[in-house]
């Protein structure tokens, strides 16, 4: 997967950006759809020293949990390989 993720950690915001679907969608309230507070400015480091424990209690209801823990630390180990040789 070397030189393949172009700084993304999960794909879903991809999948979204490429549904040709989504050209129907419009602005909702939908409470499920609200990002999680605790994530929006984790900083690299902070997503890299995250423990398992705390990755579980923050995406318990969230598709990032599909990923798991070690996913998760995969991809960001890819991205850290990434930006090693940019």
């Amino acid at each position: 997967m070397k030189g393949k993720f172009e700084n993304w950690m999960f794909g879903c915001d991809t999948c979204q950006d490429v549904c040709p679907w989504n050209r129907f969608s419009k602005p909702h309230r939908e409470i499920d759809f609200t990002p999680i507070p605790a994530i929006l400015n984790l900083s690299t480091k902070e997503w890299e020293s995250l423990s398992e424990e705390r990755f579980k209690q923050l995406f318990r209801n969230s598709p990032l949990k599909r990923s798991k823990f070690s996913g998760i630390q995969r991809n960001l180990r890819f991205l850290q390989h990434e930006s090693d040789h940019q």
